[in-house]
């Protein structure tokens, strides 16, 4: 079994109730992470204000092991910010669930196919590597995201990723929604689970323990709401019940 971790601290944790990093403080993080041994590191979305764009700018011309990922919408002018930050990767994320179809963005299942084909697209034709993220997916006709992620393949998205925004999975149910998406789909997967119900760090085990490629953690396990899926337990769980070859130094 392999399987990565992406680190998102320095993004998700900030949405945190009263967490705010200083440029210096994330460097020192990025850093800290960086020595941990973490295959990915999310620095953050760019087009929500000035100081998280300065900060990526910094942490961008680090020397680092980690690749380095930044988050945008499924939309040109955040893409092309995000590009201009010269991050090898971006990640670009849509809510695919009917209520987020209905409510978030008041548009239609095939308008939303549309859009989410255009930002990939696009993203692609200017040389970047893709991270797409169906947003709420737990929450989403398990038909119509076999839809989205085949769709997110075929335009050039080189993962795809699985979030649970509200936090409402189980570990049976992310065993199956994983390995549904595996067979249905050839570029690796990525997992990101919320932690409402205080599931995070169980789903995430069980997501990479069903073929995630890579899952989502944070230090301590702060981010939106609840937060998500703690570092080092899942490093912890991973490394000792799992035998996962990776090199995290976990003294």
């Amino acid at each position: 079994m392999k399987v990565a971790l992406l680190d998102s601290t320095i993004r998700e944790g900030e949405q945190s109730p009263n967490v705010s990093f200083s440029v210096e403080q994330k460097i020192e993080i990025v850093k800290a992470l960086d020595d941990f041994g973490v295959e990915f590191i999310e620095l953050g979305h760019p087009a929500v204000s000035p100081d998280i764009r300065e900060a990526i700018a910094k942490i961008s011309v680090l020397e680092t092991r980690a690749k380095k990922i930044i988050h945008c919408r499924a939309m040109r002018s955040d893409i092309d910010l995000a590009i201009s930050l010269n991050i090898p990767w971006i990640g670009i994320f849509f809510g695919t669930s009917d209520l987020s179809l209905k409510h978030k963005f008041g548009i239609d299942r095939q308008s939303a196919l549309v859009r989410i084909a255009d930002a990939i697209t696009y993203a692609k034709d200017l040389g970047t590597n893709i991270r797409f993220t169906a947003e709420d997916a737990c929450r989403t006709d398990i038909s119509f995201l076999i839809e989205v992620g085949r769709l997110a393949e075929t335009s050039g998205a080189d993962r795809f990723s699985i979030a649970d925004t509200v936090g409402v999975l189980t570990p049976d149910k992310t065993n199956d929604l994983i390995k549904t998406m595996k067979n249905e789909i050839s570029i690796p997967i990525h997992f990101h689970g919320h932690n409402d119900l205080g599931m995070a760090t169980a789903n995430t085990i069980a997501a990479a323990t069903a073929g995630a490629e890579v899952v989502d953690v944070s230090i301590n396990g702060i981010g939106e709401r609840c937060g998500i899926a703690s570092l080092a337990e899942v490093a912890v769980i991973l490394k000792t019940q799992f035998n996962i070859d990776n090199d995290w130094d976990l003294t």
